[in-house]
């Protein structure tokens, strides 16, 4: 089955983890050379780069309707902080473009303010959960000297990745957002549908994919 919509991400952990997902729950398969092309799954790079794409969705794509993931982020982020605010963008965005053929998730989990790194700690497998329990403490301690500052999300997903591979240079790079493999159960338990992460997920998905 081809996937029968286009879907729209800011970045390379969302455009695999969507693409792993995808394949395990509808059995739709898309390549890593579509991937690496941005087809199919288009990453923008960015929020605000959803503004340019309007001839992909609008003319391009007519015949599909566009699934756009973005993240609800905080307030440092003007203009789209929050699961609100970034609703609210879009839905703006498409209509100055007059377009209606289109859907939103909110990442993490279509509620809550973050980013897809706290979908991503929401999905690892728990017997791993020692390590961000250890971040945490790190953290912790960190935030007692206000001269220094708490390392993004993204370094807490790929120290939990680097934890978890080999030394070897090839280890190394599966830690990296582009080549993550979310289909690997020994790192993610993206089939459980009793963790409301997925089962949020998979119910916007269904609309669309069954």
């Amino acid at each position: 089955m081809d996937l029968p919509v286009r879907i729209f991400c800011e970045g390379h952990s969302d455009q695999r983890f969507l693409r792993d997902f995808i394949f395990l729950t509808y059995n739709i398969s898309i390549t890593d050379s579509e991937l690496k092309k941005n087809e199919k799954i288009y990453r923008l790079d960015g929020w605000s780069n959803l503004k340019i794409q309007k001839e992909k969705i609008v003319e391009d794509f007519s015949e599909y309707t566009s699934l756009i993931f973005l993240d609800a982020d905080d307030e440092k982020v003007i203009d789209k902080s929050g699961f609100d605010a970034t609703i609210k963008f879009v839905t703006e965005l498409m209509a100055t473009w007059n377009w209606s053929k289109y859907d939103i998730f909110v990442l993490p989990n279509h509620q809550d303010t973050g980013t897809v790194e706290d979908l991503l700690e929401n999905v690892i497998n728990k017997k791993h959960s020692q390590i961000f329990e250890c971040w945490n403490e790190f953290e912790n301690c960190l935030s007692k000297d206000k001269s220094l500052t708490i390392p993004a999300k993204k370094s807490k997903i790929y120290s939990y990745l680097e934890c978890l591979h080999g030394v070897t240079n090839q280890e190394k790079d599966k830690c990296k957002d582009p080549n993550r493999d979310f289909q690997d159960e020994s790192l993610w338990d993206i089939r459980n549908l009793e963790n409301p992460y997925i089962s949020k997920l998979k119910t916007f998905l269904d609309k669309h994919l069954n």
